[in-house]
């Protein structure tokens, strides 16, 4: 489904028959905490205007002229891989008076805005780069205002220290801080010219269309190579348990487990995992919302989920600090339960169904579509939702239990008040 465009350009087309088209272009970086607050700050600084829509103001004219399409940064992050860019959002042509051509606008559109931002060719206006850098420190400061959001991201952080996906996609406070104009537009020059590019198309038109307008816009793309390798390294194997403690003023305890499932996107068990995540903490008839939540009131929440481009299993949980012990290992239990075949064949038909309803329900959304490709070209992959929905089908229920078996629990973060949060 995805096509060679222009050298390290790779294009995947996907129809759709909303009536708001998605076009995006994503520049796949290596993730790595030298660079990812400049990375991160680069989409939002193209978005502030281009050479011949110098600042907002114009800029936002020119989308209104194209029936309220949007123009949006993205910074998003695929195992190890950072993936920034641009995505637009607008009304495809068919369904507007005259028919114009919508796509040949956006795709225009976003070939300028990576390719001539404002500031003339020698350097991103200042401003732009000043403002857009205490954004990007304001928005990293501001993590820790959604401390359940914050325990993850810290468990994941101190877990895979020494590890590329340690970072955060949008790296951290010092380093935001620390860009500059010059530093960023070196940057900018370095990423053009050799970051492998990915453009999803989500909309009506074939890929014909869309290939030639994308080429159009994308012609003075300046392009060396090799083009840096990204990928994912995955780790199916930890020692003991490590265990981390950090204080904050919260209101509720938040335990997270990590655990090294060792079963990527690319592996033939992908599907066995994911009903194995699902069963365990996927919803309201998983282990964990129905034993250690419901029956055992251990938990406010507790539910659990897969990160398939680094094969981990995460466990996200609010707890009192009296139950935190006890939560732990009630989890830990319905885990080894789980491996040893625990499950109903109706337990197994509902994470199926739940899961299936998932990917139905992406592929019926642009934005989700978008994503789900982008994730998979990340990784080398390229499968319709769904393919995936019928390999989940035919996971047996042996092959569910001896993928649990095959996870390593790595690292338990507990976020608690003052006096709580002691190892």
């Amino acid at each position: 489904m995805s096509t060679p465009l222009l050298p390290g350009v790779n294009l995947t087309c996907l129809p759709s028959n909303a009536k708001r088209s998605r076009l995006s272009l994503s520049l796949l970086r290596p993730l790595s905490r030298g660079e990812a607050s400049l990375s991160a700050a680069l989409p939002h600084v193209l978005c502030r205007g281009t050479a011949s829509r110098p600042d907002m103001t114009a800029l936002s004219a020119r989308l209104d002229e194209l029936y309220g399409a949007q123009l949006e940064p993205a910074v998003r992050k695929k195992g190890e891989v950072q993936c920034v860019g641009l995505l637009a959002d607008f009304v495809d042509g068919a369904f507007l008076p005259g028919g114009p051509d919508q796509l040949a606008a956006a795709a225009a559109l976003l070939g300028e805005a990576l390719l001539a931002p404002a500031g003339g060719g020698d350097g991103f206006v200042p401003a732009y780069v000043v403002t857009e850098r205490d954004n990007l420190a304001d928005r990293i400061a501001a993590a820790k205002n959604d401390p359940r959001a914050y325990a993850e991201q810290r468990l994941l952080a101190l877990m895979c220290a020494g590890e590329a996906y340690g970072t955060d996609r949008l790296g951290n406070e010092t380093s935001a801080r620390a860009v500059t104009p010059d530093a960023l537009w070196a940057h900018y020059r370095h990423v053009l010219a050799s970051s492998r590019i990915e453009a999803v198309y989500v909309g009506p038109r074939g890929p014909e269309a869309v290939t030639a307008r994308l080429r159009e816009a994308l012609s003075g793309l300046p392009r060396t190579a090799p083009f840096d390798d990204v990928g994912t390294a995955v780790r199916s194997s930890a020692g003991a348990i490590r265990r981390f403690a950090e204080s904050m003023a919260v209101s509720q305890g938040k335990l997270v487990l990590g655990m090294r499932l060792g079963v990527s996107t690319p592996h033939q068990d992908y599907p066995a995992a994911l009903l194995a995540a699902e069963l365990f903490g996927g919803g309201a008839s998983s282990k964990l919302f129905s034993h250690v939540r419901e029956r055992l009131r251990l938990c406010y929440y507790a539910s659990a989920w897969l990160e398939g481009h680094k094969g981990l299993l995460l466990v996200s949980s609010g707890v009192d600090e009296g139950n935190r012990r006890d939560a732990e290992a009630e989890i830990l239990a319905q885990w080894d339960a789980l491996g040893q075949g625990d499950f109903t064949e109706t337990e197994l038909t509902a994470a199926r169904l739940s899961l299936t309803d998932m990917l139905r329900a992406t592929a019926d959304r642009p934005h989700r579509l978008e994503d789900y490709y982008l994730g998979l070209s990340a990784a080398g992959l390229s499968f319709p939702p769904d393919e995936l929905a019928e390999r989940l089908g035919s996971v047996a229920p042996e092959r569910v239990a001896e993928t649990a078996r095959g996870g390593v629990w790595d690292g338990v973060y507990f976020l608690g008040g003052e006096r709580e949060a002691t190892l």
